[in-house]
């Protein structure tokens, strides 16, 4: 089964979170694309996830009534304060880079 993606609604319990998937589906009659949300219950061994987070949903056997998925962490999409550290170009720029004091 494909993994789901999802954000963290509820952490309260221990070693569970309730995750909100949300997909997009065409409405069977308009053809709009229509958003539909549905909550699942995640096992978090490590209690590591808050309110907020967003992990990656695998399946695996059941552990509970209604947990039957893991919740794993997905990598974060902050790539663009790196490139700006950087430069544009990948090099470092001059300003960031420390001065030779000159005796």
């Amino acid at each position: 089964m494909k993994s789901l993606q999802g954000r963290v609604v509820c952490a309260t319990n221990d070693r569970t979170v309730s995750v909100e998937v949300v997909r997009l589906f065409p409405h069977p009659k308009y053809r709009r694309r229509v958003r539909k949300k549905k909550k699942f219950q995640a096992h978090d061994p490590d209690n590591q996830f808050k309110v907020g987070d967003y992990v990656q949903l695998e399946k695996s056997r059941p552990i509970s009534n209604t947990k039957t998925f893991i919740a794993v962490p997905v990598p974060s999409r902050n790539g663009k304060q790196e490139k700006e550290e950087q430069g544009e170009l990948g090099i470092p720029l001059e300003s960031n880079q420390p001065q030779e004091q000159e005796a």
